[in-house]
């Protein structure tokens, strides 16, 4: 399962569907253990030599009392955008549902998604659970021609101001816009804002660039941009920023 296509043709039979949504489910809390560790142990940081002599003195100069030095580890702030258009509704949901999961050790969490506009759905995802939230989206904008240039101005025209210096944006798309504009330049000033940019595309790699798809035109705006069509890549890549949020 952890290597099933997200965007297979037909669509996911609905009794993988319900084994895929507890398996992400049991990837996010393996994946927010680990990093709970890995933070916990960063923060200690390393051996005070002169406080821990100077305490020791108490002691006839025996270090019974050990002080480390402790560092200050900021948990990730996560922005997500999403197409939920038909080919990549799929691919969303399990990101959402990922993400989500992680809410233990995420310090911030919005979520947006588009098709032909774009929304903000934190409310659809507090008031459902994560696996039926992603239905309540569709309605709202669901079954639009995908418009990836007017949907990135909804975005800055009122949501802008969600993007800061330690906000990781993850960007899920086939950049498939229908040929309209893919407003670059908007995608380019999310990106200045931003920690960090990563996409997320369905699609593998060699389509890029194929038909009316405009990835490489995006591609010298994100940081990283990787190919996600299954539950094993979306695991490993969500890992990797969870990572950067840890000092070497």
């Amino acid at each position: 399962l952890a290597r099933k296509a997200l965007n297979a043709e037909g669509g996911i039979d609905p009794a993988d569907l319900v084994m895929m949504q507890a398996l992400v489910k049991k990837m996010a809390k393996r994946l927010a253990d680990r990093y709970s560790r890995r933070r916990n142990k960063a923060q200690l940081g390393h051996l005070d030599v002169r406080r821990t002599l100077r305490r020791s003195m108490a002691y006839g100069g025996m270090p019974f009392e050990i002080v480390w030095k402790t560092k200050k580890v900021e948990k990730p702030n996560i922005v997500a955008i999403c197409d939920v258009s038909k080919s990549v509704a799929a691919a969303a949901q399990f990101l959402l549902t990922f993400l989500y999961s992680l809410n233990e050790v995420v310090d911030r969490m919005e979520a947006f998604a588009f098709s032909g506009r774009m929304i903000s759905v934190n409310d659809v995802m507090d008031e459902h659970k994560v696996e039926t939230a992603i239905v309540e989206v569709l309605k709202k904008i669901g079954f639009q021609q995908t418009d990836y240039g007017k949907s990135l101005e909804d975005f800055c025209d009122l949501h802008l101001d969600q993007i800061d210096r330690h906000t990781t944006v993850i960007f899920l798309g086939d950049a498939r816009s229908n040929y309209a504009d893919p407003r670059v330049d908007l995608f380019a000033t999310i990106q200045k804002r931003a920690r960090a940019m990563i996409w997320l595309n369905p699609e593998p790699e060699s389509y890029w660039g194929q038909g009316d798809s405009v990835m490489q035109r995006y591609l010298p705006f994100c940081h990283v941009a990787k190919p996600c069509n299954t539950l094993g890549q979306l695991e490993r890549i969500i890992e990797d920023v969870l990572r950067t949020y840890i000092p070497n």
